[in-house]
């Protein structure tokens, strides 16, 4: 059954005839408002109408608590007390589709619809057509989103009314779709500039090429994992898989960001991302700012501060490599991870910068005086391993009022590294001079050893995604997932690789409940 393209339409009607002069009254423009007739006159006209589409992206909750982007999948679990405790239920097969709703809403393609059918009447200004290409994005993040949910989906692309037929278009095969997308990337990219010339914090040249390789190394993997299922694509995604390259490195060439590093291989990575003030940062693409006067909670510390919701789980942790770069099970340097206090030892430093241990600072008070992390508070973080990505320790949590605000990060340079690493690893052409330009990049922050194509350890405990991959592909999986832990990513990843074989009939384990958490509880 077709479904039909919803979209809010007020009608108001009066069972009485008006004479003129209230026909005129009702003729006139608003003065509280602006109304269509006053607007699409200048070039401020259209960044203001732009503006309110910047909701569209993802934000942190503004009541303190807000969930990781990564929650409910094998590697992020909620506590059960707060937000139930369970994987996201449509990685286990047990979703009920909705009769309404479900995410089918059109309301956001209408939106941009209308902007991009009325931008051109403004005729003067320098950021016209860049803004014009800030429309196309936002219609193909839309899109990107709403195939993530649906797969093939109907292509609309100017504002339907009541009695179109458009409202009960058919579907279109999902690769059609894609390719929608990707022209309005396209355009977008043709249109929009730098980000030097228009500013932190707003839609860039290079935002929109990071997208287009996201959307193709999503599309590419789909087809390829998913061919001879009912979910299949047109194709067998090498084009995509290419395009997705192409378009890492169009990022990566252009120069125009770079990692963070300051040299201090222990700390870099956890301080990017407690950060109040990005614009500086030569790896962040697109971000947002928040004001401590536009909300009155904290969008940062308390969201994540101990004792917080969520929890790394095991599994996760077993992700991190040694610090002579071998996998725990075969590292002579792992010491164990039956307990907290050790698990950290000699381990990539990217998990002492995630999860919280004993005798890590808590906090620091207004008066100075230093809390220290003991033992996890099991109620509300249900396994045992704490998150401190995001989470500042400068200011104590519960007694300044709630004015620090930690941005929030959608893309960062460090994305572009990986899609490129596994674009070409996917097609079979991946280089050790494009190791060292990607994976070893990532791994020189942090201080761990590069990988070498040809010289990688098996690790026997790689995972199970129902089907081998070269060395190679399990080692930038395992980059990518330790990387980008806790950032959205990790949904969608599952979904494209297919990997349901990682936690279909297995229930994920937190530490180990040791007698000094033990004597706490």
């Amino acid at each position: 059954m077709k479904k039909i393209i919803y979209f809010t339409l007020f009608i108001f009607s009066a069972g009485i005839l008006f004479n003129s002069c209230e026909k005129d009254l009702l003729d006139k423009t608003p003065q509280d408002a602006i109304s269509d007739p006053d607007f699409w006159k200048t070039e401020g006209d259209l960044e203001l109408y732009l503006n309110a589409l910047y909701n569209i992206f993802p934000q942190w909750g503004g009541d303190g608590s807000a969930p990781s982007p990564d929650l409910g999948t094998d590697i992020i679990i909620e506590s059960q007390e707060w937000w139930g405790g369970s994987y996201t239920r449509q990685l286990d097969g047990t979703i009920t589709v909705p009769a309404s709703g479900g995410g089918w809403n059109w309301g956001n393609v209408r939106r941009v619809n209308y902007f991009l059918e009325n931008a051109d009447r403004v005729k003067e200004g320098n950021l016209i057509e860049h803004y014009i290409g800030e429309g196309y994005f936002f219609r193909a993040w839309v899109y990107f989103d709403l195939l993530r949910k649906f797969g093939d989906l109907p292509i609309v692309t100017k504002v339907l009314n009541v009695g179109d037929e458009a409202l009960y278009g058919s579907r279109r095969p999902r690769s059609e779709v894609v390719d929608f997308i990707l022209d309005d990337l396209d355009m977008a990219i043709s249109k929009m500039k730098y980000a030097s010339d228009v500013g932190p914090g707003r839609l860039n040249k290079d935002a929109a090429t990071l997208l287009k390789a996201r959307v193709c190394l999503y599309e590419g993997t789909w087809e390829k994992y998913h061919a001879g299922t009912v979910f299949a694509g047109s194709t067998n995604g090498s084009d995509y898989l290419q395009m997705a390259a192409d378009a890492a490195m169009e990022v990566i060439n252009q120069g125009n960001y770079s990692l963070y590093t300051t040299g201090n291989t222990d700390q870099d990575y956890y301080d990017m991302f407690v950060q109040l003030d990005l614009s500086s940062n030569p790896e962040v693409i697109l971000w947002k700012q928040y004001a401590a006067d536009s909300y009155t909670e904290s969008v940062g510390n308390s969201m994540w501060n101990h004792p917080n919701t969520q929890g790394m789980t095991h599994g996760m942790t077993k992700n991190y490599l040694c610090k002579d770069g071998l996998p725990i099970a075969v590292s002579p340097l792992f010491v164990g991870d039956d307990s907290l206090s050790v698990i950290e030892i000699n381990r990539d430093t990217r998990l002492d910068n995630t999860i919280m241990v004993p005798g890590e600072l808590d906090y620091v008070s207004l008066t100075g005086d230093s809390s220290f992390y003991e033992v996890p508070y099991m109620v509300r973080c249900p396994t045992g391993y704490a998150l401190q990505k995001w989470r500042t320790t400068w200011l104590e949590p519960e007694r300044n009022g709630r004015t620090w605000f930690i941005p929030y990060i959608y893309m960062r340079y460090a994305e572009a590294l990986l899609i490129y690493a596994e674009a070409k690893a996917e097609l079979g052409t991946l280089t050790q001079a494009d190791v060292d330009m990607t994976i070893n990049k990532l791994r020189d922050r942090v201080g761990m050893p590069h990988l070498i194509l040809g010289s990688i350890t098996p690790d026997p405990d790689w995972p199970d995604y129902g089907y081998p991959l070269p060395d190679y592909l399990y080692e930038i999986r395992r980059e990518r997932v330790v990387e980008l832990f806790g950032e959205g990513f990790r949904f969608d990843d599952l979904m494209r690789w297919r990997a349901h074989s990682l936690f279909v009939g297995k229930r994920p384990i937190g530490t180990m409940y040791t007698d000094d958490i033990k004597a706490v509880y």
